[in-house]
């Protein structure tokens, strides 16, 4: 996690990380993970933002587990974050990385 000033002195956070397919937190820092579902996640921010921050996700996994994997936030807010990752055809729990950046608290 950081918090970095820009040129105007505004505070802005960046939080990172990895999560397990079982929801437990890979790496990073400043959040915490669950798996609440086959393939749905939640990521707590330990700082909340002041706003709804920007949860980028990617699949992480050996090429030929993930190729056809996605992942897609559902639920976005200055706490926390909702994403699933899925086939083509239902949910399936697979790890992912990300990053979530907006305006500090």
């Amino acid at each position: 996690m950081a918090i970095i000033k820009d040129s105007k002195e505004h505070e802005h956070q960046h939080i990172y990380g990895g999560v397990a397919p079982n929801g437990d937190c890979w790496f990073g820092e400043g959040f915490k993970s669950q798996k609440i579902k086959e393939g749905t996640y939640i990521v707590k921010f330990e700082n909340p933002f002041a706003g709804l921050p920007a949860p980028v996700c990617t699949i992480s996994g050996n090429e030929w587990m993930t190729f056809n994997m996605s992942v897609a936030t559902v639920q976005i807010t200055p706490e926390y974050f909702i994403c699933i990752t899925s086939s083509p055809h239902q949910p399936i729990d697979c790890a992912f990385t990300f990053i979530a950046f907006g305006d500090a608290k």
